[in-house]
C-alpha cells in the first residue's frame, strides 16, 4: 500500500462592508438585504488535511478542513470516499463532488476541477454542484470520459467530457421525479497564457446545487465566465462573474457576483513545499420575489503553504489552476 499525505495551511483576512455571521466562507444566498455594520475576519479554517492510499487498483481518499456551518463544530470531512479500477473502468463511493461540478480535465473529484482561482473558500456564484454522497461509474476511452451516478436527493446524473489540446469540453443531465437538470461547461485555452472557462446551467428543483442559493422546488438557472492570466511563470490574473437565478418562490430571485484579483506562487521547492499569497475583491448582490435587495462588496487576502507531500503546484490544483509554465 501507498499511503499519500497533503494538505496545506492557510491563513486568510477579510473585509466585508457588511456583517453576515459567516466565517470566511460566505453564504452567498443570505448576504443582508439590509445595511450592516462593516466587519473583519481573520482564520485559518480553511487550512485542509488530505490522504490518499492506493494498493493496487483500489484507491481510498480523505480530505478534512474546519469551515464547518456556522453554529457547529468547525471541524468536517469534505470527502471521503474509494474507487476501485478495473480496466477502463472507474467505481467510486462515498462523498465526492457532484457530477454536476464542472472539471478542467477528464472526470475526477480529487484535483482538476473548475473551482476558479479565488480565494474564497465557497467559490463563486454561477458553479453548480456541491459534495455529496453517491455511487459513480466511469468510462475512460482514449480523450473521452463518460460517467454516471446516483447521488443524495435520488438522482441520477450522467457526464459525457472531451480533452482536447486547447479545448475541454463537458456536457451533463440530471433526472429524478422531481429534479432535472443539463448544463455544459468549458475550458478554453485561447493561448499560452489565458484561460477561458464557463458553466451554464438550466434546471427544475436544483436551486440548492447552486451554492445554495436558490430555494427547492423552483426552476433554477446559472451561468459562469472567467478569464485567467498567467502573466508570468509565478503570477496569475483572473477575473470571473457569475448569476444564479430562481424562479418565483419565496427566496431568492437572483444572485449575483463578480470577482477579480492575482495569485503570486513565492516558492515551490522540494523538501520545502510550495507557497502562494494571493488577494480577490468581489461584489456580490441578492434580490428576492418579494422585492427586497442587497448588496455586499469584501476584500479577501490569502497566504498558503502547501506541505512537502503534496503534488506539484498543489495550491493550484485544488481551485483548478493550471501549474505555471514549465511545472509538471
Amino acid at each position: 500500500m501507498t499511503v499519500r499525505p497533503s494538505g496545506f495551511f492557510e491563513g486568510i483576512a477579510m473585509y466585508r462592508t457588511g456583517t453576515t455571521g459567516d466565517t470566511v466562507s460566505t453564504r452567498f444566498g443570505r448576504i443582508p438585504l439590509q445595511p450592516t455594520p462593516s466587519e473583519t475576519l481573520l482564520s485559518a479554517g480553511h487550512s485542509r488535511m488530505q490522504t490518499c492510499a492506493q494498493a493496487g487498483n483500489l484507491s481510498v481518499y480523505l480530505e478534512t478542513d474546519f469551515l464547518n456551518a456556522p453554529g457547529k463544530e468547525p471541524f468536517r470531512f469534505r470527502q471521503y470516499w474509494g474507487e476501485y479500477r478495473i480496466g477502463k473502468w472507474r467505481i467510486l463511493g462515498g462523498q465526492a463532488w457532484s457530477l454536476l461540478r464542472p472539471n478542467r480535465a477528464g472526470i475526477n473529484s480529487e484535483g482538476g476541477l473548475m473551482n476558479t482561482l479565488v480565494v474564497e473558500p465557497a467559490y463563486q456564484v454561477g458553479l453548480a454542484g456541491v459534495r455529496n454522497r453517491q455511487l459513480r461509474i466511469t468510462r475512460e476511452d482514449g480523450n473521452w470520459r463518460f460517467a454516471v451516478s446516483y447521488e443524495a436527493g435520488k438522482s441520477f446524473l450522467s457526464k459525457l467530457a472531451h480533452d482536447g489540446k486547447r479545448l475541454h469540453l463537458e456536457a451533463m443531465g440530471l433526472g429524478s421525479a422531481h429534479r432535472r437538470a443539463a448544463s455544459a461547461a468549458a475550458v478554453i485555452r485561447a493561448s499560452r497564457k489565458i484561460d477561458l472557462v464557463t458553466q451554464q446551467l438550466l434546471s427544475h428543483g436544483v436551486g440548492p446545487e447552486l451554492l445554495n442559493t436558490i430555494p427547492v422546488g423552483v426552476n433554477a438557472h446559472s451561468t459562469i465566465l472567467g478569464t485567467e492570466v498567467r502573466l508570468r511563470p509565478t503570477f496569475e490574473l483572473f477575473a470571473y462573474g457569475g448569476i444564479a437565478y430562481g424562479g418565483r418562490s419565496a427566496g431568492n430571485r437572483t444572485v449575483r457576483q463578480w470577482t477579480a484579483g492575482f495569485i503570486q506562487h513565492l516558492f515551490e521547492q522540494q523538501p520545502w513545499g510550495a507557497a502562494q499569497l494571493s488577494a480577490e475583491f468581489s461584489q456580490l448582490d441578492r434580490s428576492t420575489w418579494q422585492g427586497g435587495h442587497g448588496n455586499l462588496n469584501y476584500v479577501q487576502i490569502s497566504f498558503r503553504y502547501s506541505l512537502p507531500g503534496s503534488r506539484s503546484m498543489f495550491a493550484a490544483r485544488d481551485r483548478g489552476a493550471r501549474p505555471p509554465t514549465g511545472r509538471p
